[in-house]
């Protein structure tokens, strides 16, 4: 660890000395080739001292992402950060893939059903409490106390369910990380996947919701549409890019790891411009081919896992690199209440309704459900564009919740499954 910490404290001197020579120019197409490679080196090094200290490596990418970036020491340019879009997209893709090759038709035979009661309990909950605190924190929300009633009303409901989501990047980002296998593990896993399936089902309906109190009309034709779309188009193109990965692994079969990646590149940009889920995309991709064919779902496991270490550490450096701290300052209070109320809300839910047979998911599985990382970003960013009324004032209020999820949830992801007894290898040995 003494040799990563000398060598991330060598590079954050040499990007002093880079900004001081202005090197960075906005005006050039060097900001993101240049954030690019300075957040994956130092990415790479932060991980490995986060696990020296017994932290996840993946807080070690989020932390050296908010020191460098352009919030804190500013070292990374905006224009930097912002370029770096086409790498969230494949590293989304990448997890839900791997994320998919662990849906298992045996595995949801064995706990979809608890956990599709346990998942609606804990939603339908947050998203009561957290509405409900929203609502009655008009006086300090500003976008809200404008508002006439329906509208408030309608308004606290959509922002709710985006604040209801869990991070299936961030859970299986540290399942991997620490080869966590178990019972306990397949249900955390499950349950923030099929949790986020309930999220995007319930944002659109709210959104129609808003739209129709914004003088829109409710218009449950072109709803059902859109949600229609959303999830049965993406299942539809994850079918597709199953299709050519088989084809592809059993009759060419060489370089894997690199055409996975170019076809994680090309579906996460198709779905983007069709309006699909990319999330959902590769998670139905996965699961198909571990489904059709499991030697080949275990071989596409393992090449992923060798080829997603630097996209993981540039991902999540570039997402701490992006986490706008000043937004903490503006509506700091009111984000930090709410983060109170989805937390408290979660430890409620699971130790009432999570099933008693495993005492072990009454105690630790909240833990695992607090991080929010990026279908939270992208359904906060897809309000701001709808909604110009409203939107970028809710973007900046889930920006803050996610920036203070993002820094403690990590932590609590892996605190639950080393306390469940899952953890395997080295990272058994290590204690948060």
């Amino acid at each position: 660890m003494k040799g990563a910490l000398l060598r991330l404290g060598f590079l954050i001197g040499l990007l002093a000395i880079i900004v001081r020579a202005q090197v960075w120019r906005a005006d050039s197409g060097t900001p993101v080739t240049l954030a690019a490679g300075a957040l994956l080196l130092c990415g790479l090094f932060a991980g490995k001292v986060a696990k020296g200290v017994g932290l996840p490596r993946l807080t070690g990418y989020l932390l050296i992402g908010v020191v460098v970036g352009p919030y804190a020491l500013g070292f990374i340019p905006k224009e930097g950060v912002a370029g770096l879009e086409l790498v969230k997209g494949l590293a989304v893709s990448l997890i839900a893939l791997v994320a998919g090759t662990e849906m298992r038709l045996g595995l949801l035979r064995r706990v979809g059903v608890r956990v599709s009661v346990l998942c609606a309990s804990v939603c339908g909950l947050t998203f009561i409490s957290t509405g409900i605190a929203l609502f009655l924190l008009r006086p300090l929300l500003p976008f809200l106390a404008v508002l006439t009633l329906p509208q408030a009303l309608a308004v606290s409901a959509l922002t709710a369910t985006v604040v209801v989501s869990f991070s299936p990047t961030v859970t299986i980002a540290i399942v991997q990380e620490t080869q966590a296998r178990g019972t306990f593990t397949e249900f955390l896993m499950a349950l923030v996947i099929i949790g986020d399936l309930f999220v995007m089902v319930a944002f659109a309906v709210a959104a129609g919701l808003a739209r129709a109190s914004f003088g829109a009309g409710f218009d449950v034709v072109g709803l059902l549409g859109g949600v229609g779309w959303e999830l049965f188009g993406s299942v539809g193109l994850g079918a597709l890019l199953a299709l050519v990965l088989l084809l592809y692994m059993r009759r060419v079969k060489a370089e894997l790891p690199l055409f996975i990646v170019g076809l994680g590149f090309a579906s996460a940009e198709a779905g983007a411009h069709l309006h699909l889920s990319p999330l959902l995309v590769a998670l139905s991709a996965g699961a198909l081919i571990a489904n059709l064919d499991e030697r080949s779902g275990e071989r596409l496991h393992q090449a992923i896992q060798r080829a997603s270490l630097p996209v993981f550490a540039l991902f999540f450096a570039a997402a701490g690199a992006g986490l706008h701290l000043n937004t903490l300052r503006e509506v700091g209070p009111a984000a930090l209440l709410l983060v109170g109320v989805r937390a408290l809300t979660i430890f409620v839910s699971c130790r009432r309704f999570a099933p008693r047979e495993d005492p072990r998911l009454r105690s630790y599985l909240w833990l695992g459900l607090i991080s929010q990382a990026g279908v939270t970003f992208g359904l906060a960013s897809l309000i701001a564009r709808t909604f110009p009324e409203f939107g970028a004032a809710v973007e900046v209020l889930i920006v803050a919740m996610v920036t203070a999820h993002e820094l403690v949830g990590p932590v609590l992801t892996r605190r639950a499954l080393q306390r469940s007894g899952e953890i395997r290898g080295d990272a058994a040995g290590e204690t948060v």
